[in-house]
């Protein structure tokens, strides 16, 4: 009997689970469908201008393999799927820099901000070029999810990212 009781309140939870994300998406689509030209300069639109230049100079960092620049747009407790912290994150992102090593591109399609325009994220997609040891050219793709947070500064961190490869 408390099995049950248990198993139950599990998939009363999922299902509550689920009906939140779907209201997110059904909320987010209709934000993003809002007419967007002409409107007022709020801090959200603000914020989103500056976290897609923030996104655009992180790929710019790569390409140029600046690992120094890549880093200062990367939050001292920033987690990169596994990685957690600006060290090991250079850690892990290091053979990206190495001269001859692999390329990563991204482009950002979307951003969106919080209320305050303060926090908020950009999606996108990733291609990766890798060499592998008889000279053949592997090229890899996907989507991408970053999450930025504005410093005291002014200056936007990513905070949290995450991708995905596409079939």
């Amino acid at each position: 009997m408390v099995r049950r009781v248990h198993r139950v309140h599990r998939v009363h939870r999922v299902r509550i689970v689920r009906s939140v994300v779907a209201l997110a998406l059904l909320c987010g689509g209709a934000i993003l469908a809002a007419p967007r030209s002409g409107q007022k300069s709020t801090p959200e639109r603000v914020a989103e201008a500056a976290m897609l230049k923030a996104d655009r100079d992180f790929n710019q960092a790569v390409a140029n393999r600046d690992q120094a620049r890549f880093l200062a747009l990367v939050a001292e407790d920033a987690t990169f799927n596994a990685n957690r912290g600006r060290e090991a994150i250079g850690k892990a992102w290091a053979p990206f820099f190495a001269a001859d090593g692999p390329t990563l591109t991204w482009a950002p399609t979307r951003a969106e901000s919080l209320v305050a325009g303060d926090v908020g994220y950009t999606i996108g997609t990733w291609q990766r070029r890798t060499k592998t040891s008889d000279g053949t050219v592997t090229v890899a793709h996907g989507q991408y999810l970053t999450v930025w947070q504005k410093q005291k500064n002014g200056a936007w961190q990513a905070t949290y990212d995450t991708g995905s490869t596409a079939p």
